[in-house]
């Protein structure tokens, strides 16, 4: 019974033991692939050819928004309360992307370390779509005025993307744009070339 028994519990050690290898086996191919060198030199290549299609390459668009939004203003007026009044819904329009002549690039093994500019705009608009607009008891609020507020609305939905709540989907956005582009790029060459993004002002001096 003994025998039997030691022969039963190393048929399941056995069984665990492929069990965990099984499990362990695409860390472990990971991991080997960051340590052994590229022998197939796909790296070196990849680069060479990303490296003659950014010189020849203008801005990437990465992001293309279209949102509504509503814009309210309202002037007071002492012992009157309101004078004028402006209601407009809007839709904002933007491109977003990148300037490829400034990305850099760094071959370590089989990886490529990317520095990519901050996106930055590539165009944008605002277009009013219902206004209401009362200012008869203030005369002094203009067509001017009234351009003022529809600029300095496009002015703060441009900066919700390039520095505000939307930056980091904006970012998110650049780097797969990148990583489509740079896979046609470089379609034929064979081997693993793995992608690492990092913006211009975090990268290391």
């Amino acid at each position: 019974m003994k025998k039997i028994g030691r022969w039963l519990a190393g048929i399941a050690a056995s069984a665990l033991t492929m069990v965990l290898v099984l499990a362990l086996l695409p860390y472990a191919s990971r991991l080997l692939a960051r340590i052994m060198p590229d022998e197939s030199g796909a790296a070196i290549k990849a680069s060479a050819i990303i490296s003659s299609r950014l010189e020849t390459s203008a801005r990437l668009e990465t992001l293309s928004v279209a949102e509504e939004g509503v814009l309210n203003y309202d002037i007071q007026a002492a012992f009157i309360g309101s004078v004028a009044n402006v209601n407009v819904r809007y839709v904002y329009t933007g491109s977003f992307g990148i300037d490829l002549s400034e990305v850099t690039m760094q071959v370590t093994g089989d990886e490529i370390i990317f520095t990519l500019p901050a996106p930055g705009l590539i165009s944008d608009s605002l277009d009013p779509q219902e206004v209401y607009r009362n200012n008869e008891w203030y005369p002094y609020f203009d067509d001017n005025d009234y351009q003022q507020l529809l600029t300095d609305e496009r002015l703060a939905c441009r900066e919700r993307y390039l520095s505000g709540e939307h930056a980091q989907a904006l970012w998110h956005a650049t780097t797969k744009a990148m990583d489509q582009t740079i896979a046609q790029w470089i379609a034929d060459v064979q081997g693993q070339v793995q992608f690492t993004y990092r913006m211009a002002e975090q990268a290391s001096p």
